[in-house]
Formats: C-alpha cells, structure tokens, sequence
C-alpha cells in the first residue's frame, strides 16, 4: 500500500432521510411562525410560537448530521487509519490496531447507540464483550470493528471486504513511520473557538442584544395600544393586531442568533475563513439591534 486508500460510508439512504428531515422541520417551524400569525393572543398563539421554537433544534440536528454523513470517510494509510465524521477526527496509528473484523461476525449481538438512524449510527456504548464502542458509521449491514487498547471504532465502508482486505495488505507490509495519533471532538473544538476573543464578544453581544429585545418588547407590550406588524404592497401599514405579536420579533432574533452562531462555527474551522465567521457572528449583532429599530417603527406607525 503505497498511498492512501479512501473508503466512504453509504450515503443514498441517510442523505434521503436527512434532507427529507429538515425540509419538513423547517416548513413545520415556518409554518408555525405564519399561523401564529393569525391567531388571536391566547393559548394556541403561544403553542404556535413555542413550536416554531422548538422544531428549531431538530432541524440544526438534521442539518449537521447530513452534513457530517457528506464528509464522512475512512482513509486508510500504510501508516494507519484516519476517520473523519462532521468536527469528529480520530487518527489511528497502524501499530495501536489490535484487530480488525465485521460486526456480522459476532458470536454476541453488538448494540447501537440510541437514536441510530441510517446515515447516522453515531455514539458510544458500552459492551460487556468488547468495552466501549464508538460508532462513526452510517449503516449498520457493513459495520466493521476497529480495535484499539483504549476503545473499539464501529465504521462502515460501503465496501466492507475490499476495505478488510486492504487492511490486512497493510499489516502484511508493515508500517514505515507510523503517524502521531491524533483526536478531534466537537466539544473540544467548541471550547477551542470560545477562547478566541472576537468570536466570544460578537457571540455574547448577539446574545445579550436578543435578551435586550425580549425585555424592551415585554415592557411595552401591557401599555401599547394594538399595532400592525407589516406593511401592505402600497407602503401602508397593515390592520393592527394585539401588541403581544411583538413578541414575534425577539424569538425571529433568538432563532437568527442561532443559525449565525452554527454557521460561524462551520467557518471557522478553516483559518482561511474566519474573517467569514466573524462576519456572520457580526450579523448575530445586527439582527436585534435592527428589529430595535423595526419596534420603533411600529410603535410610530401605530
């Protein structure tokens, strides 16, 4: 094996599902908002505008784990083995590999991760044969075991011969240099992009700007005479409705603050395109301070 060898996981099954996924959590979220919309203050505005809240957090799930199962890959090095899901990097040097075999091979049933579904069988359990097991895979008909004195790796190559065969090529030839392992998660990375200080200070001027707008709109809501909330084709005002939609506004920038803040994260990755990232958490800033003045205007509208 002189070079490395690329092995991607199925994808067809999980792409389908996760795009499926956020399209329809995303309708759901801004079908939530519309409605909510128009619906008189009571129990079922408040419900519209929780759940649009809330389908938020799936959506972003979906999104990465999409996005992590589009990059996902296992190369395989005469030196070792690299894999890479999504901000998870785990490289393994080809001494530490004690065995490689398929999970079907088994004499025991393996369990998976909560929450495995195809294009994401992600996580890491505990078995009482084989200890932890910290799956990066994405089907679980090709999965193969990668074992190692700390922890046992559950991959799958869409492949899963070809890749067994090539791994024992490797071993038979032996390693020349055998490559520093190397860990990557997303927690670390995380803790890692807080410590710079442009994107913590744009991180918590975006957050502290949404809390400031929640607390304005609060405020006026109980004195403030019903308000429109848009403006018709002509340049009018639209027919007023209750002061408490306001609150619409603080939660589009709570859910602006987010996608900002993960897009921001997605850039600054590369050191090349954290200029990107800055601008994006700058934009977190700007969005509350706008819908601020959007306030103002409406309150003068009224």
């Amino acid at each position: 094996m002189s070079e490395s060898i690329s092995f991607l996981p199925p994808r067809r099954k999980g792409l389908i599902l996760h795009i499926a996924a956020a399209i329809l959590l995303a309708a759901a979220s801004g079908l939530s908002f519309f409605f909510a919309l128009e619906q008189e203050v009571g129990g079922v505005f408040g419900l519209l505008l929780l759940l649009g809240t809330l389908l938020v957090a799936p959506l972003i799930l979906a999104g990465y784990r999409g996005y992590a199962l589009l990059g996902g890959g296992y190369a395989l090095e005469r030196d070792g083995l690299r894999l890479r899901w999504g901000l998870r990097a785990e490289d393994i040097p080809l001494p530490d590999v004690e065995w490689v075999r398929r999970a079907a091979d088994l004499a025991y049933h393996l369990p998976l991760p909560p929450l495995s579904v195809p294009g994401a069988v992600l996580g890491t359990i505990h078995s009482p044969e084989l200890g932890p097991v910290e799956f990066l895979a994405s089907d679980i008909n090709s999965l193969v075991l990668v074992a190692t004195p700390q922890k046992v790796y559950a991959i799958s190559p869409a492949d899963p011969e070809e890749f067994l065969r090539a791994f024992q090529s490797g071993l038979e030839m032996g390693s020349l240099a055998p490559f520093a392992p190397f860990s990557a998660r997303p927690a670390a990375y995380l803790a890692g992009a807080w410590k710079d200080r442009w994107m913590r200070w744009l991180v918590l001027g975006g957050l502290g700007l949404t809390a400031a707008l929640f607390i304005v709109v609060a405020l006026l809501i109980p004195t403030s005479p019903p308000l429109p909330l848009g403006f018709l084709p002509s340049g009018a005002p639209q027919e007023a409705g209750p002061a408490v939609r306001l609150l619409l506004l603080p939660v589009l920038s709570a859910l602006a603050f987010v996608v900002d803040l993960v897009a921001g994260l997605f850039f600054y990755r590369r050191p090349a395109r954290r200029l990107v990232a800055y601008l994006v958490w700058a934009a977190g800033v700007l969005a509350p301070i706008l819908l601020l003045v959007a306030v103002g205007f409406i309150l003068g509208a009224a």
